[in-house]
């Protein structure tokens, strides 16, 4: 990720203008990059019924198409058994050296599957490979009846997190995501609640080593796993995870990140009539945010601001400030003209001020959100007035006086 900084040259006249000139075409087509690239993204509008991707590290969501409407997530459920498990791990409860007995229920369950037996013996890391790899049904209620029991018990838990999360649209009725049998339900989330549980699941490192791995085997090298997104992740540079997810009633699903150059994004597309779709307009989507994205640093830890605050009976009358850290917010060129950065100082601050002192924040707004907030500190110390600073100060204005 590059740092942008300004340029200050001395140039004659002409060289100038000609650097304007340059600068404006530039500008230009960068906004009919903005452009061209969003009619590609609307192109594929109706090859999916939502559509979502936003930026991991603030979590700000660049572009949505129907992201409430509701949807059946299939497969995309294993990302909360996924997530579920990593927390118990962190908490010490379980191990990835666990060692999963095989249920007979796990044994039955079928469509994407490992073909587990009654009575097999796994390690939870094992199982959960043939989880997040290769969506293997039977894999997650073995993996699910081993942390709670009960998949109902593990069921529970998804929608308990869930509300947690506040995925308020989203029930679960499976630990696997295959249509319902005769008196079950359908799964039910949304795009906007799939984006959140993605968020939470990219905290856990752990979930993209599995999620990028492309094919693996599984039973001692007897069984191959082949990632079900398995061709984005060889097609599309810096592509590590997440999910897929499929049944006819809710369509070809994909929950799909991508990291280039300390950059990454997440895009969800639902609902897609085929898998080549689908990928299509993930890529479009990933693309949109890489060809039209930049992280700027607007200011670095302990960097000075161009602020100062007034002080009040100290020595000094005004102390510069800092940034209490380092600010960068993702814009495209067009959102970089309309940022605004609003000072909140103290009209006056009573001496002594100590060095590193609060002193204010600087807020940084964007077509009327404020996007980041940051505290600002006295760069050096203000001791009060001495008494004798003060006679002299009432000398010196005397003096002026007469």
């Amino acid at each position: 990720m590059k740092e942008k900084k300004g340029l200050l040259v001395n140039l004659p006249i002409k060289n100038i203008l000609f650097v304007f000139s340059i600068l404006f075409l530039i500008i230009t087509l960068l906004t009919a990059r903005d452009v061209l690239s969003a009619e590609k993204i609307n192109h594929y509008r109706s090859q999916y019924k939502s559509a979502l991707l936003a930026d991991v590290e603030s979590g700000r969501i660049l572009f949505h198409d129907r992201m409430h409407q509701m949807i059946y997530p299939a497969s995309l459920v294993k990302m909360m058994v996924s997530l579920i498990v990593l927390e118990k791990i962190d908490e010490g409860q379980i191990s990835l050296q666990d060692s999963v007995k095989v249920s007979s229920w796990a044994s039955k369950i079928g469509g994407h599957q490992v073909y587990l037996k009654q009575g097999e013996v796994f390690k939870l890391k094992e199982l959960m490979k043939a989880i997040v790899i290769s969506s293997a049904n039977d894999a997650s209620v073995a993996v699910a009846e081993h942390v709670f029991g009960k998949d109902k018990q593990f069921i529970k838990k998804m929608n308990n997190r869930a509300v947690e999360l506040g995925m308020k649209k989203t029930r679960f009725f499976s630990v696997h995501g295959l249509p319902p049998g005769r008196g079950q339900k359908l799964d039910e989330s949304t795009t906007f609640d799939m984006y959140l549980l993605a968020m939470e699941l990219l905290k856990h490192p752990q979930y993209l080593k599995w999620s990028s791995i492309r094919m693996d085997s599984f039973r001692n090298g007897t069984f191959q796993l082949l990632n079900t997104n398995h061709r984005l992740i060889r097609n599309y540079r810096g592509m590590d995870g997440m999910k897929t997810g499929y049944h006819r009633r809710a369509g070809f699903n994909l929950v799909s990140t991508a990291e280039r150059e300390g950059q990454r994004f997440i895009s969800i597309i639902m609902g897609a009539k085929n898998s080549r779709s689908r990928g299509q307009s993930a890529t479009h989507l990933l693309d949109y945010g890489f060809n039209n994205f930049t992280k700027y640093f607007l200011s670095k830890k302990e960097e000075t601001v161009p602020y100062f605050a007034e002080v009040e009976e100290g020595e000094a009358e005004k102390v510069s400030l800092k940034s209490a850290e380092t600010v960068r917010i993702l814009l495209n060129s067009q959102e970089l003209k309309r940022l605004e950065i609003w000072p909140q100082i103290p009209s006056k601050t009573k001496a002594p001020v100590a060095a590193d002192q609060h002193l204010g924040k600087l807020e940084y707004w964007l077509d009327g959100k404020m996007l980041k907030q940051v505290s600002l500190r006295a760069e050096d110390p203000v001791p009060k007035q001495s008494i004798l600073s003060k006679l002299t100060g009432m000398l010196t204005n005397l003096s002026e006086t007469n």
